[in-house]
Protein backbone atom coordinates (compact mmCIF):
# COMPACT_ATOMS: atom_id res chain seq x y z
CA UNK A 1 0.00 0.00 0.00
CA UNK A 2 1.40 3.37 -0.99
CA UNK A 3 1.44 6.04 1.68
CA UNK A 4 0.51 9.51 0.78
CA UNK A 5 3.19 12.07 1.52
CA UNK A 6 2.33 14.94 3.75
CA UNK A 7 3.12 18.34 2.26
CA UNK A 8 6.33 19.83 3.57
CA UNK A 9 6.17 23.05 5.45
CA UNK A 10 8.55 25.86 4.69
CA UNK A 11 10.98 26.34 7.56
CA UNK A 12 12.12 29.85 8.34
CA UNK A 13 15.87 29.74 7.98
CA UNK A 14 17.75 32.70 9.37
CA UNK A 15 20.75 33.88 7.46
CA UNK A 16 24.16 33.41 8.94
CA UNK A 17 25.74 36.74 9.82
CA UNK A 18 28.99 37.78 8.19
CA UNK A 19 31.65 37.59 10.90
CA UNK A 20 35.09 39.12 10.48
CA UNK A 21 37.96 40.25 12.69
CA UNK A 22 39.28 43.80 12.45
CA UNK A 23 41.26 46.38 14.43
CA UNK A 24 39.54 48.31 17.22
CA UNK A 25 38.14 51.79 16.59
CA UNK A 26 36.82 54.40 19.01
CA UNK A 27 33.28 53.30 18.07
CA UNK A 28 33.99 49.91 19.70
CA UNK A 29 34.92 51.22 23.16
CA UNK A 30 31.41 51.08 24.68
CA UNK A 31 30.92 47.49 23.47
CA UNK A 32 34.34 46.42 24.78
CA UNK A 33 33.62 48.03 28.16
CA UNK A 34 30.28 46.18 28.27
CA UNK A 35 32.10 42.85 27.87
CA UNK A 36 34.94 43.70 30.27
CA UNK A 37 32.64 44.90 33.05
CA UNK A 38 30.09 42.05 32.90
CA UNK A 39 30.30 40.40 36.31
CA UNK A 40 28.02 37.46 35.36
CA UNK A 41 30.68 36.01 33.04
CA UNK A 42 33.79 37.30 34.80
CA UNK A 43 35.19 33.86 35.63
CA UNK A 44 34.86 32.73 32.02
CA UNK A 45 37.18 35.54 30.97
CA UNK A 46 39.79 35.92 33.67
CA UNK A 47 41.34 34.03 36.59
CA UNK A 48 41.33 37.16 38.77
CA UNK A 49 38.67 37.68 41.43
CA UNK A 50 35.61 39.59 40.15
CA UNK A 51 35.51 43.26 40.92
CA UNK A 52 33.63 46.24 39.57
CA UNK A 53 35.37 47.93 36.65
CA UNK A 54 34.98 51.64 36.08
CA UNK A 55 35.13 53.20 32.64
CA UNK A 56 38.20 55.19 33.65
CA UNK A 57 39.92 52.01 34.82
CA UNK A 58 38.98 50.25 31.58
CA UNK A 59 40.28 53.13 29.46
CA UNK A 60 43.56 53.06 31.42
CA UNK A 61 43.91 49.30 30.78
CA UNK A 62 43.38 49.82 27.05
CA UNK A 63 45.94 52.63 26.96
CA UNK A 64 48.48 50.45 28.76
CA UNK A 65 47.85 47.53 26.39
CA UNK A 66 48.22 49.83 23.38
CA UNK A 67 51.64 50.93 24.61
CA UNK A 68 52.89 47.33 24.92
CA UNK A 69 54.29 46.56 21.48
CA UNK A 70 56.90 44.06 22.64
CA UNK A 71 57.41 40.71 20.92
CA UNK A 72 54.99 38.86 23.20
CA UNK A 73 52.31 41.57 23.22
CA UNK A 74 48.71 40.52 22.91
CA UNK A 75 46.94 40.77 19.57
CA UNK A 76 43.42 42.07 20.12
CA UNK A 77 40.84 42.18 17.32
CA UNK A 78 37.19 43.19 17.26
CA UNK A 79 34.62 40.58 16.26
CA UNK A 80 32.64 42.42 13.58
CA UNK A 81 29.21 41.22 12.50
CA UNK A 82 27.75 42.85 9.43
CA UNK A 83 29.60 46.08 10.20
CA UNK A 84 28.98 46.21 13.97
CA UNK A 85 31.52 45.33 16.67
CA UNK A 86 30.03 42.62 18.89
CA UNK A 87 33.03 41.06 20.58
CA UNK A 88 36.74 40.65 21.01
CA UNK A 89 39.18 37.95 19.87
CA UNK A 90 42.68 37.80 21.32
CA UNK A 91 45.96 35.98 21.09
CA UNK A 92 48.05 36.58 24.21
CA UNK A 93 51.03 35.19 26.09
CA UNK A 94 52.66 34.80 22.69
CA UNK A 95 55.89 32.77 22.81
CA UNK A 96 57.87 33.46 19.63
CA UNK A 97 60.54 30.86 20.38
CA UNK A 98 58.16 27.92 20.77
CA UNK A 99 55.62 29.51 18.38
CA UNK A 100 52.53 29.24 20.59
CA UNK A 101 49.93 31.54 22.11
CA UNK A 102 46.77 31.44 24.19
CA UNK A 103 43.46 32.39 22.57
CA UNK A 104 40.33 33.99 23.95
CA UNK A 105 37.05 35.13 22.40
CA UNK A 106 34.06 36.84 23.95
CA UNK A 107 30.96 38.43 22.47
CA UNK A 108 28.29 40.65 23.98
CA UNK A 109 25.39 38.87 25.65
CA UNK A 110 22.92 39.66 22.83
CA UNK A 111 25.19 37.97 20.27
CA UNK A 112 25.68 34.67 22.12
CA UNK A 113 24.20 31.43 20.85
CA UNK A 114 24.18 32.52 17.19
CA UNK A 115 27.44 30.95 15.99
CA UNK A 116 29.29 34.26 16.09
CA UNK A 117 31.79 33.10 18.71
CA UNK A 118 32.50 29.91 16.78
CA UNK A 119 33.13 31.86 13.56
CA UNK A 120 35.40 34.26 15.46
CA UNK A 121 37.42 31.39 16.99
CA UNK A 122 37.89 29.81 13.56
CA UNK A 123 39.12 33.12 12.12
CA UNK A 124 41.39 33.74 15.11
CA UNK A 125 42.99 30.32 14.63
CA UNK A 126 43.50 31.08 10.92
CA UNK A 127 45.05 34.43 11.86
CA UNK A 128 47.39 32.83 14.40
CA UNK A 129 48.65 30.09 12.11
CA UNK A 130 48.76 32.01 8.83
CA UNK A 131 49.68 35.55 9.88
CA UNK A 132 51.72 34.89 13.04
CA UNK A 133 53.29 31.60 11.99
CA UNK A 134 52.25 29.90 15.23
CA UNK A 135 52.74 26.18 15.69
CA UNK A 136 50.18 25.75 18.48
CA UNK A 137 47.26 27.69 19.95
CA UNK A 138 45.80 26.78 23.32
CA UNK A 139 43.07 28.01 25.63
CA UNK A 140 41.19 27.16 28.77
CA UNK A 141 37.54 27.20 29.76
CA UNK A 142 35.66 26.48 32.95
CA UNK A 143 33.94 23.12 32.64
CA UNK A 144 30.42 24.53 33.01
CA UNK A 145 30.90 26.76 29.94
CA UNK A 146 29.69 24.00 27.63
CA UNK A 147 28.80 26.37 24.79
CA UNK A 148 32.34 27.73 24.63
CA UNK A 149 33.88 24.24 24.75
CA UNK A 150 31.59 23.18 21.90
CA UNK A 151 32.58 26.26 19.87
CA UNK A 152 36.28 25.53 20.43
CA UNK A 153 35.81 21.91 19.34
CA UNK A 154 34.05 23.09 16.15
CA UNK A 155 37.13 25.22 15.45
CA UNK A 156 39.36 22.12 15.75
CA UNK A 157 40.54 22.36 19.36
CA UNK A 158 40.86 19.11 21.29
CA UNK A 159 40.67 18.61 25.03
CA UNK A 160 44.19 18.04 26.30
CA UNK A 161 43.54 17.92 29.99
CA UNK A 162 41.63 19.06 32.99
CA UNK A 163 42.70 20.85 36.14
CA UNK A 164 40.38 19.55 38.80
CA UNK A 165 38.61 22.14 40.96
CA UNK A 166 41.10 24.77 39.84
CA UNK A 167 38.79 27.79 39.55
CA UNK A 168 36.57 29.44 42.15
CA UNK A 169 33.42 30.29 40.17
CA UNK A 170 30.35 31.90 41.72
CA UNK A 171 30.75 30.18 45.08
CA UNK A 172 32.03 26.74 44.05
CA UNK A 173 35.15 25.13 42.63
CA UNK A 174 35.10 24.11 38.97
CA UNK A 175 37.43 22.22 36.72
CA UNK A 176 39.41 24.05 34.07
CA UNK A 177 39.35 22.34 30.68
CA UNK A 178 42.59 22.82 28.71
CA UNK A 179 42.31 22.68 24.93
CA UNK A 180 44.73 23.07 22.05
CA UNK A 181 45.15 22.89 18.31
CA UNK A 182 48.33 22.32 16.31
CA UNK A 183 49.08 23.82 12.93
CA UNK A 184 49.16 20.28 11.47
CA UNK A 185 45.56 19.77 12.67
CA UNK A 186 44.33 23.04 11.22
CA UNK A 187 42.00 22.84 8.21
CA UNK A 188 44.14 25.18 6.06
CA UNK A 189 47.23 22.99 6.43
CA UNK A 190 45.60 19.95 4.86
Amino acid sequence: MCRRREPRSVVDVTTTPTVSLRPRTDDDLDMLFEIASELDTWEERTPRAPRPLTRDGFDAQLASADEDRGPGAAVSLVVDVDGTGLGVAMLFDVDHLSRHAEAGVDVVRSARGRGIGTAAVIQLVDFGFVRHNLHRIHLQAISSNVAAIRAYEKAGFVIEGRQREHAWVRGAYEDIVRMGILRSEHALSR
